[in-house]
């Protein structure tokens, strides 16, 4: 639990004349914080005020923010794995030389037929994936900094993150029923936009068959847009290929 107290005395010291600074209470103050007895020893035998006020204002930002440093490693363990996973798994395909273009993995079909807005969500991620990247590397080269010289580089990453998987949810999940706006539902589905759909659903049928509790849910959710798209166009399905898709919880009736 953080002490208010303090946090007010850093503010108060911070926000003092620099002439009126005691070196000894804020030096007292930053040994509390991050129990580093070599720092502190250096900063009163120098008599290094900048290096005490940077450091300082660094562990203030955190602590109004309502976060002890073990709250941000905690933060780090429980994004940074998965983020990971996230960067090491998505492959980049001509990407171009300033990094902020380019193919890659799950590109729609009838990508060049979607709304500009949804174009751009893929485009975006595109320059998203690569911010990620670089913090994520820039986080990788300070593994010997503290949580708290980290924090705002994982705030940004986190940020990123939330963002890139928004943007992919509206992209792999957008279709011309679904969209809500009267425009894109007076038009009938492209051809490619109809065998894509077809394609999605039969690609993952046996994964739905397979998936469990949430992963299970957002996959049937997706996969019922396509079945959307296409009974809307009329489409006709082989009864036993449609019975397979009904016993894993997709409805035609609509």
């Amino acid at each position: 639990m953080l002490d208010e107290r303090l946090t007010k005395d850093i503010q108060q010291w911070l926000n003092s004349p620099q002439e009126q600074r005691s070196l000894e209470q804020g030096a007292e103050m930053l040994l509390r914080l991050n129990r580093n007895r070599y720092m502190n020893a250096q900063i009163l035998r120098r008599a290094n005020f900048a290096k005490l006020e940077y450091e300082l204002r660094k562990h203030l930002r955190i602590r109004l923010e309502g976060l002890t440093a073990r709250e941000v490693a905690l933060m780090e363990q429980n994004h940074l794995p998965r983020i990971s996973t996230m960067l090491d798994a998505q492959p980049i395909i001509n990407a171009d030389a300033d990094y902020n273009a380019g193919n890659f993995s799950g590109r729609r079909e009838d990508h060049d037929e979607l709304p500009k807005d949804i174009q751009d969500l893929y485009e975006r991620n595109g320059e998203i994936y690569f911010k990620m990247k670089q913090i994520y590397e820039t986080l990788k080269g300070m593994e010997d900094a503290t949580p708290c010289d980290r924090h705002e580089y994982l705030l940004q990453l986190i940020e990123l993150d939330k963002e890139y998987r928004e943007n992919w949810n509206a992209y792999d999940t957008w279709s011309a029923v679904a969209a809500g706006s009267a425009e894109c539902s007076a038009q009938a589905p492209t051809p490619n936009q109809l065998q894509a759909a077809r394609k999605y659903l039969s690609e993952n049928k046996p994964k739905l068959a397979k998936a469990e509790g949430d992963a299970a849910d957002k996959l049937r959710s997706k996969m019922q847009q396509r079945v959307q798209v296409l009974v809307s166009a009329g489409q006709s399905f082989d009864p036993d290929y449609k019975s397979e898709l009904e016993s894993l919880g997709l409805v035609f009736e609509l």
